[in-house]
């Protein structure tokens, strides 16, 4: 019997190294500083879709390797050390602005934006599309149709490009527009 115990000793000590290793490969160790804002991991969820993570938390102090001292704010036990593992880091929401790049000395208003998709007056159909010869003529027109509405909704994006060129490859249908 106390033979079969050493096998299993060295076999489950094996088996824990090899774990360690595998481990050791895919580890990342995330660190934190003092008065960091995160997320803190519920260990159960108050409601099956409840929220698992709550915050945004601050970090007090590094108590350890992997640990760190949380203020969770809670009235009985406002302070708890937590593992690494049970946070994530919490990003402020920063203020959305559109910016636009122009150079020195040239005004804002000088660069108008580019119409993406454009008509022609005669015709009524979209600029550089080429169609391929295996549609039929209602699939042609269901293209152009639907390339006009697109057209409409891409041109309000507000785009700044010097030069680019788009390739889109659909069914039977390659759109290919250049701007410069």
């Amino acid at each position: 019997m106390a033979e079969y115990m050493k096998k299993a000793g060295k076999k489950l000590q094996a088996t824990q190294e090899l774990q360690k290793q595998w481990h050791d490969q895919k580890a990342v160790l995330t660190q934190y500083h003092t008065g960091q804002k995160v997320w803190v991991l519920e260990p159960v969820a108050p409601r099956a879709l409840g929220d698992k993570w709550s915050g945004p938390h601050l970090i007090v102090e590094k108590k350890g390797e992997v640990t760190y001292l949380v203020d969770l704010g809670t009235a009985r036990s406002p302070l708890w050390v937590l593992h690494v593992n049970r946070l994530k880091p919490y990003y402020d929401r920063a203020d959305l602005t559109l910016l636009m790049a122009t150079d020195e000395g040239q005004e804002e208003e000088s660069d108008p934006l580019p119409d993406l998709f454009s008509t022609t007056e005669a015709d009524g159909l979209v600029e550089g599309v080429v169609l391929a010869d295996c549609l039929t003529a209602e699939q042609k027109d269901n293209c152009i149709n639907l390339l006009s509405v697109t057209g409409i909704l891409l041109a309000r994006t507000p785009v700044l490009l010097k030069c680019a060129l788009y390739v889109f490859p659909v069914w039977c249908l390659t759109v290919s527009l250049r701007l410069c």
